[in-house]
């Protein structure tokens, strides 16, 4: 399917949209940030697979890891879960690498990247707590991470900078992103991020 890059709210993903105007209408309009709401309207209207190939604008930024637009694949499928998902995402990878270039092996600078499933799979608070053990020599329970006020005694230790407003979610996602992003080479479902 194809959805609308122009949206009347911003909606769908926790970004920074782009503002625009829409001069004959009169309206304010934002840049999709994603396509997410519309996919699951059709979900929801009764369509069981959806996807959208599509541009989306994010407003935070340019850097080696911040690209304000870019390209996604987006899709849907009814009565699965995430698990199901994360076996068609690891089906579909293999395959169009396969594809595309006869291997399911790609180089990414001087690293050797394997699409072949299955591939690794890490809880967001499990990954944490593990490097957070590891790097401070001490025992961190994913109870740690859920409070707020260990995790962000945690983060201090860790030199971790916090906002006043972060919840316990937002820091241990933060404590997850610096301190295992260097081992995210292959690739790897991160999964149940707190809200």
């Amino acid at each position: 399917v194809e959805t609308p890059i122009l949206h009347p709210i911003a909606g769908g993903a926790l970004a920074k949209p782009f503002h625009t105007h829409h001069n004959a209408l009169d309206m304010p309009f934002f840049l999709r940030i994603a396509p997410e709401l519309y996919l699951k309207r059709l979900i929801v209207g009764g369509l069981n697979r959806v996807y959208d190939l599509n541009r989306n604008f994010r407003n935070e930024g340019i850097s080696y890891k911040h690209n304000p637009e870019y390209t996604m694949l987006e899709f849907y499928q009814a009565y699965s879960d995430y698990q199901e998902l994360m076996v068609m995402t690891e089906e579909m990878l293999s395959t169009c690498a396969r594809e595309a270039i006869g291997s399911e092996q790609i180089t990414f600078g001087d690293r050797k990247i394997w699409l072949v499933p299955p591939y690794r799979r890490v809880s967001l608070r499990e990954g944490a707590r593990v490097k957070a053990s590891e790097r401070l020599g001490t025992s961190v329970s994913e109870d740690d991470l859920r409070n707020r006020d260990s995790a962000s005694a945690l983060a201090r230790q860790l030199h971790i900078e916090l906002l006043p407003s972060w919840g316990a979610g937002k820091i241990a996602t933060e404590i997850f992103e610096r301190l295992n992003e260097e081992d995210l080479i292959q690739p790897t479902f991160v999964y149940d991020f707190p809200t």
